[in-house]
């Protein structure tokens, strides 16, 4: 997880990062949790309550298993990094998204996501570091 990597630099411009999934808990833990020691905190949200508030869509399937991107996306974890793709959820055309919330509730920073398009952890860390500075 990269943003594993960024823990310290979240935490010392005043941020959490939080991670919100709608699989059950014991598929978590046998994908993509698995050989990990989370410690950010994961919220279950098996109604896709969240979600829906957060204006998160599901893809098509064209959009996700036909989309080049995606298997050079995968081809390019197996072959530079040696990384197997964790185990995927129960439903591979959900799509999540990426949001900064400020300490007074406002939301700083919000894409959806339109495939496999996630911003850099970065990007997010920049948002934070900005609100904290302003």
């Amino acid at each position: 997880m990269k943003v594993l990597d960024r823990r310290t630099r979240i935490e010392a411009a005043g941020g959490e990062a939080v991670f919100v999934v709608y699989d059950e808990p014991e598929r978590l833990r046998r994908g993509i949790l698995r050989d990990l020691d989370p410690v950010f905190p994961i919220l279950l949200d098996p109604d896709r309550r969240a979600y829906a508030e957060w204006g998160l869509a599901r893809a098509s399937i064209a959009q996700v298993w036909l989309d080049p991107k995606v298997w050079r996306s995968y081809a390019r974890m197996l072959l530079r990094e040696g990384q197997r793709p964790a185990r995927m959820g129960k439903d591979t055309l959900q799509l999540g998204g990426d949001f900064v919330v400020g300490v007074d509730g406002r939301l700083m920073y919000s894409r959806p996501q339109e495939r496999d398009d996630r911003p850099a952890v970065g990007v997010l860390l920049k948002v934070l570091e900005e609100a904290r500075g302003a």
